[in-house]
């Protein structure tokens, strides 16, 4: 539960696009939106495109280390509900 809990905060998209009007507090997943919007209009495409992937990698990086924390629980919970 935990690890979809932290899964959950960690992509949400449309609560902070709604209520955070600081460009500075946004989250991740709000600012690469934002670099893909800026890499349709830009000039120089491949090079947007290329900061939109690597920022997309290292969002993605604390969810790797997340699961691989809490695997021996997300396992065991999987197990538990399967007996009867």
């Amino acid at each position: 539960m935990l690890l979809l809990s932290v899964v959950g905060g960690w992509n949400n998209y449309f609560l902070p696009l709604a209520m955070i009007s600081d460009q500075t507090l946004l989250p991740v997943t709000v600012g690469l939106n934002a670099w893909q919007v800026q890499s349709n209009s830009a000039t120089a495409n491949s090079l947007v495109w290329n900061l939109v992937t690597s920022g997309s990698l290292v969002s993605v990086i604390p969810l790797i280390i997340a699961f691989l924390m809490l695997q021996k629980y997300w396992q065991g919970g999987l197990s538990v509900g399967s007996l009867k």
